[in-house]
């Protein structure tokens, strides 16, 4: 028979626990402290229920907020049949989980109150570490097991009825783990990124884009482009990034996107001049799908990075911008540094040779032209 937990920690017991000075526990309180009073959803306890919560800010010596926490309850148990225990989640100031703690004495059980092991602390730190858990999709009616007991129905936390591999779950204790799971990576993220970008000003979003940490300076790009911040020390720095890192690619042309045109045309130059194939294609594509103007000497200029050793995709995408352009674009120089690339592969120079017959041409540029489409007439 199923062991049964008939009561739960009370509210005094709570109060006690967290905030006895004279007690020797791991939730010890930082003198630096800003309390946020937040509603939050977890999954496990139905879709419309929001329930108020205390998110805790730990501020540094520059008044900047270094972490957070949240005391919670270690498991999601119905008919008051579980042990609940208090655990404090942490996490850094982007709201990416860090770690949980236990007050001194307090320990985590597992189903039929067995309790946890050692190495069972560990694994359920490994498995809230994981952003792509299992966890993320299961509901907690796939863990929860209909137990019939003296006429009465009750639901416990038995072992889930998914199929779990062995590193995706504590062995009698999936309930807990889909609990704190929820916990670490719910809407309480979102809150957290939201404070932290409160505290913030260009200063800290410029050594967030230099810190050389991906999710940094990915927070950092969301943020500005949130606040529409597009200050010199920001667009120095994220042009600097963003040369550097594919990864930042999409976001940082996402958020130039948004900001005034002599912005967007100036850094958007600077990717296609300076940047590889991938920053050039997304680049081009950007300009593309932009309402924003164009003019002759832009694309001129933009056709000085046909000297490099360009992709099929780059030429494509340039010859289209060109051909969407309303206007008389097409200036002697950008016509004349087209001409080189009727020795590149086939495929450009078949590109740039359909391009060119619809151009005011020079006699020696014609005379290529013609000589071009001798040799390939069988390819054109």
């Amino acid at each position: 028979m199923f062991l049964r937990y008939t009561y739960i920690v009370t509210v005094a017991f709570l109060a006690l626990l967290f905030t006895d000075k004279s007690a020797k526990t791991h939730l010890a309180q930082s003198k630096n402290e800003i309390k946020h009073h937040i509603k939050v959803h977890h999954p496990g306890k139905g879709q419309n229920n929001i329930e108020d919560a205390v998110l805790v800010e730990v501020k540094g010596k520059n008044n900047l907020p270094v972490s957070y926490y949240m005391d919670v309850e270690s498991v999601i148990c119905y008919e008051n049949l579980c042990k609940i225990v208090p655990v404090r989640i942490i996490w850094n100031t982007i709201g990416e989980y860090q770690k949980y703690e236990l007050a001194e004495g307090v320990a985590l059980e597992k189903y039929e109150g067995e309790p946890y092991a050692e190495e069972d602390y560990s694994k359920t730190q490994k498995i809230l570490l994981d952003g792509d858990s299992p966890f993320k999709s299961i509901r907690i009616d796939e863990i929860l097991t209909t137990v019939k007991s003296h006429d009465i129905v009750d639901a416990v936390a038995g072992e889930t009825l998914l199929e779990l591999n062995e590193e995706d779950t504590v062995h009698g204790a999936s309930l807990t783990c889909y609990t704190l799971w929820h916990w670490a990576h719910g809407p309480v993220v979102d809150k957290i990124k939201e404070v932290t970008a409160s505290n913030f000003s260009s200063k800290e979003y410029v050594a967030y884009l230099n810190s050389g940490n991906r999710q940094k300076q990915l927070f950092a790009i969301a943020q500005l482009e949130n606040k529409k911040i597009y200050t010199k020390n920001v667009l120095v720095a994220l042009e600097k990034q963003t040369l550097a890192a594919n990864e930042l690619i999409r976001s940082s042309i996402q958020y130039l996107e948004k900001s005034e045109p002599t912005v967007y045309t100036s850094t958007l130059k600077t990717f296609l001049q300076e940047g590889n194939d991938v920053l050039s294609v997304a680049s081009l594509q950007s300009l593309l799908n932009s309402k924003v103007p164009v003019t002759s000497n832009y694309v001129t200029s933009l056709s000085k990075l046909l000297s490099k050793e360009v992709t099929y995709q780059e030429v494509t995408l340039f010859i289209r911008l060109l051909k969407q352009q309303k206007n008389a674009l097409y200036s002697t120089e950008l016509v004349a540094n087209f001409i080189p690339l009727l020795q590149k592969d086939i495929l450009i120079s078949r590109n740039v040779y359909w391009f060119l017959q619809d151009q005011n041409l020079t006699a020696s540029q014609k005379n290529t032209l013609a000589s071009f489409a001798k040799k390939h007439k069988n390819q054109l």
